[in-house]
């Protein structure tokens, strides 16, 4: 039997990115994010979903894609990471696929660019998903610890 890798894929300007099912606790409808003064730049604000304060990363913004602009189709996928809840403000959460691990390419991209958040890239039929160490890449652009932080400085 061929290994497989479960991932929500969802969009973020054009490209489809693939996050592991895992790590995703659940995708709700955009909903209105509480701002806060002096947060970090891709940081939105915070949610409240089932009592729970979560803070709230724009991904078109973490990935360098400009930032997300409100539509029926956009979402915010809770991810737990490092034991946080932290909501992604994705423009679509299209589905779940099964990834199969040997179709999964490691690329070798330009070294002085950091892209050790990069799991791999898969073409599953005709769609190239980037494959997202989520964590990596929120400690990247964001900084956990900060995020972490927000929820007992509110």
């Amino acid at each position: 039997m061929m290994e497989e890798n479960k991932v929500l894929v969802f969009k973020a300007g054009q490209e489809e990115y693939g996050v592991h099912i895992n790590q995703v606790v659940s995708i709700e409808r955009i909903m209105e994010i509480n701002t806060y003064p002096n947060r970090p730049a891709h940081v939105l604000g915070v949610i409240t979903v089932r009592d729970a304060v979560i803070p709230v990363v724009d991904m078109r913004a973490a990935l360098s894609e400009g930032t997300i602009t409100p539509s029926d189709t956009a979402r915010i996928v809770i991810v737990l990471v490092s034991g946080q809840e932290i909501g992604l403000v994705v423009d679509a959460a299209t589905d779940v696929i099964d990834v199969p691990l040997d179709i999964i390419q490691h690329p070798n991209l330009i070294a002085e660019k950091d892209i050790s958040y990069l799991r791999g890239v898969a073409k599953c039929n005709e769609r190239l998903i980037i494959l997202l160490d989520i964590e990596t890449l929120l400690e990247k652009t964001t900084n956990l610890d900060e995020l972490r932080n927000i929820k007992n400085e509110l």
